[in-house]
């Protein structure tokens, strides 16, 4: 059932917000998956900024096939982008919508939330938004462009047991989707043109939880436990354990929320 203060997707607002009037916004008020759709789109000749925003998914995806709760409770967003940069923008995305998807959810909410490396939101050690970028190509192998999907969840009170004990929300019911929508839109379009700003990898490490917390991760059937200390200027992190790893991908797993990061 949803919440009778929240207010539900509209184009019109969303653009009222935008900085640039110019970008094609899609709303839905359930989808199957927000970066289906816009990849949907860009196979029929979508060749301009588009913003696709559901309040509801029904077959949402995150990483590695795994699904995305997507409850009406939620906002559910693809930005897509045709950047001049292949290189920067297939390696940078998830920095960018990361870094704006925590200035965005702090301007309209006011929450701090902490980025757990590599592109997921917490607040007080729960999971509250997610982040999947993708890069399709045509059949001769040429970019078609980015799809940035972010799944934030605003009010969820209920989780299925296999994410109950990680995940959280922002519980904001008040919050316009509408304003979040718009600002992350902002941000986003801000940032995927400085992928390359120095600033844009500073924000991303002042945001970041992990540095100088003791971290596990998979690594050729083994699990390596050590301390990231710290994330270069590409986003992939440094854990330090029997010896220096570099990670530019992949899951890590923190080793105690109660752990607080060492000063060495």
């Amino acid at each position: 059932m949803k919440n009778k203060n929240v207010k539900m997707l509209s184009n019109e607002k969303i653009m009222h917000y935008l900085d640039n009037p110019d970008i094609k916004i899609f709303t839905f008020e359930s989808v199957g998956s927000t970066n289906d759709e816009a990849r949907r789109r860009m196979t029929e000749g979508l060749c301009t900024p588009a913003v696709f925003a559901a309040e509801e998914q029904t077959a949402g995806r995150g990483r590695k096939g795994h699904t995305f709760f997507s409850p009406s409770s939620g906002l559910y967003y693809t930005l897509v982008t045709f950047p001049e940069d292949e290189q920067s923008a297939v390696s940078r995305m998830t920095v960018a919508a990361a870094v704006a998807l925590r200035e965005a959810v702090l301007a309209c909410s006011g929450i701090p939330c902490d980025i757990k490396w590599v592109n997921d939101l917490y607040v007080n050690g729960r999971k509250v938004a997610g982040i999947l970028c993708e890069a399709p190509r045509n059949s001769r192998g040429e970019l078609m462009g980015i799809i940035t999907g972010i799944g934030i969840n605003i009010f969820t009170e209920e989780f299925p047991e296999e994410i109950r004990n990680t995940a959280g929300s922002l519980n904001c019911p008040d919050l316009d989707r509408n304003i979040l929508t718009a600002e992350l839109t902002n941000r986003l379009m801000y940032w995927s043109r400085r992928l390359d700003d120095p600033e844009l990898i500073n924000a991303y490490r002042s945001y970041s939880f992990l540095t100088g917390r003791t971290v596990s991760f998979h690594l050729n059937g083994r699990i390596i436990t050590g301390k990231a200390v710290d994330i270069n200027d590409d986003g992939n992190l440094i854990v330090r354990a029997d010896r220096e790893y570099i990670l530019s991908s992949g899951e890590v797993s923190l080793a105690s929320w109660d752990t607080q990061p060492s000063e060495s």
